[in-house]
């Protein structure tokens, strides 16, 4: 009976009273293909866009039956490496020049995976298709440091950084910003472009709100101006107390300042004291400036009543009036220029 050969290995089988002579060399041959199946290494320069690597019965010479396989060379095209089709596994190292096309590797007639350039994969076929282990594992532990130069994806499945509550920062730096984000584990802080943020967010530079903001707490504008509105549109202001809905209000449209009220009259400021208990002025002015006016006009002045102030002295020792709108007619309200 002669010998037959495994489908994995390739290794020879020799019949009862088959070899003689030779039965060392093909036991020893069988030997280096299964030292080279558990830790050989091969390089293989691709030749075209469909290689395949050699498999050969009885001899020390094929690529496929080494673990470690080295492929090298320039890729003229999108380029297809196959195995035969069955099972074994493999180390690839994918040490070719690609440019802009692509590498798969495949059991004969079967699935394919991919390969990245300046990468190394771990691989295993069952005959059918190939599986690359690292695209399907499991938990993965790194005790060392983990250096990901590609694209890191989290598709379906939650992120968690320091799970043990430790005190570990965390850091993603910009083109040009070391700090760009910055978690103070520590401190309990986050450092936008900040690396050592004093409150609990902490923001060098500007930011911007397309949407709604809420502030649940205090709001402190400290060594710097607050400037609502900057470009202009037509966006209304309001403040609040206790009581009071439009205690503060700007009506961004109309141009007009209301205060306990948002519905304003024909003049830039409306004031509503709109309390009838409340024994309050509708507005009082204290003057800490004792050498100062409380008020201070100023308008277009004639010598009749058309304009905002008149110059008419001809009543009284007058030094002209002042015009006022009470309930919708106007008045005019004397003054002098001594007491």
């Amino acid at each position: 009976m002669a010998s037959t050969f495994t489908s994995t290995l390739n290794l020879e089988l020799q019949a009862s009273g088959e070899n003689s002579g030779t039965w060392g060399t093909i036991t020893n041959n069988n030997l280096t293909k299964i030292e080279s199946a558990v830790k050989g290494y091969v390089s293989v320069a691709i030749a075209s866009t469909t290689d395949s690597l050699t498999a050969e019965d009885g001899t020390t010479a094929d690529e496929q039956s080494n673990a470690i396989i080295k492929l090298t060379g320039t890729l003229t095209g999108n380029t297809t490496m196959q195995c035969e089709a069955v099972e074994n596994w493999y180390i690839i190292d994918n040490a070719t020049t690609m440019g802009n096309n692509t590498l798969k590797f495949k059991p004969a007639g079967g699935g394919t995976v991919d390969l990245v350039a300046g990468s190394k994969h771990i691989l295993y076929t069952d005959g059918a298709n190939m599986f690359d282990v690292l695209d399907d594992a499991g938990n993965i532990t790194a005790n060392g440091t983990l250096d990901v130069a590609g694209n890191v994806n989290f598709n379906g499945g939650e992120f968690t950084f320091n799970e043990a509550g430790a005190d570990k920062d965390f850091r993603i730096e910009g083109n040009t910003a070391t700090h760009l984000f910055f978690s103070d584990a520590g401190n309990d802080r986050i450092g936008i472009n900040n690396a050592s943020p004093s409150k609990t967010l902490d923001i060098t530079g500007t930011f911007k709100v397309s949407g709604s903001a809420e502030f649940a707490g205090d709001v402190d504008v400290d060594g710097g101006g607050f400037t609502f509105n900057e470009a202009g549109a037509a966006v209304d202001f309001r403040a609040e107390t206790d009581s009071i809905t439009n205690a503060f209000f700007i009506d961004g449209s109309a141009n007009r300042i209301g205060f306990g009220t948002n519905t304003l009259t024909n003049g830039f400021i409306t004031m509503d004291q709109s309390s009838s208990a409340g024994a309050i002025a509708v507005l009082n002015l204290d003057q800490g400036d004792e050498d100062q006016p409380f008020i201070r006009f100023d308008g277009a002045t004639a010598a009749d009543q058309t304009a905002s102030l008149s110059t008419d002295t001809s009543v009284g020792a007058l030094t002209g009036h002042i015009r006022v709108n009470i309930n919708g007619t106007d008045f005019w309200i004397p003054y002098y220029a001594t007491n």
